[in-house]
């Protein structure tokens, strides 16, 4: 299956629903954590993938090809849900984008034929993403689709600036295109408490 299919039918899994903010630039750590569950911090943005940006191994390709694609991080709750005319690098509603999201990775599927059944709930790729937000701080995860491609699941490797040291895990869902026939998604990103170097306050 191709990476197109593959967003495809991301965009038609099930969706993520929140209904806290996410991350403002200028706003100090504290106002961006908005949730405090018992063990960890969450963070919700809103991500705008822009097909004009894949390569095209993303679309169609081979095992062991490599991509990349790129999209633009707004605060959650801000890109409009299901079939959309939204620009991935336009202003919704006013409301600008807060970073740049680039994904890259590498196809793990077809597996050739004589083996295929016996790797059935292997992930389709592996891709590590990168949210560079604008006020010089960004977050680096990694991961792969869930089987039935029903989102990703992804770790917190890392962090540059105020996110440096940061640990955790990431949930994404898409509720939506945009105007480039790729998913809007919502990134859920929960920070392990003390992992950030000087702390989330």
């Amino acid at each position: 299956m191709n990476r197109f299919a593959i967003v495809t039918l991301l965009v038609t899994s099930s969706v993520f629903v929140a209904g806290v903010a996410g991350l403002v630039p200028g706003i100090p750590l504290s106002a961006e954590r908005t949730v405090q569950a018992a063990s960890e911090y969450v963070l919700m943005f809103d991500v705008a993938c822009d097909c004009r940006t894949g390569t095209p191994a993303f679309f169609t390709g081979n095992r062991g090809d490599a991509w990349i694609i790129s999209g633009k991080i707004f605060p959650a709750g801000t890109l409009p849900t299901g079939p959309a005319n939204n620009d991935p690098t336009q202003p919704v509603g006013g409301v600008a984008p807060i970073g740049e999201w680039t994904c890259r990775g590498q196809n793990t599927i077809p597996f050739p034929p004589i083996v295929g059944t016996a790797y059935n709930n292997s992930p389709p790729g592996f891709n590590t993403q990168y949210f560079v937000f604008n006020n010089e701080r960004a977050l680096t995860v990694e991961g792969y689709p869930l089987p039935g491609f029903t989102g990703e699941r992804l770790s917190v490797t890392g962090g540059i600036g105020g996110f440096s040291g940061a640990a955790g895990e990431v949930e994404e869902a898409p509720f939506g295109t945009n105007k480039t026939e790729c998913p809007n998604f919502r990134a859920k990103i929960s920070i392990q408490p003390g992992s950030v170097r000087g702390g989330l306050n």
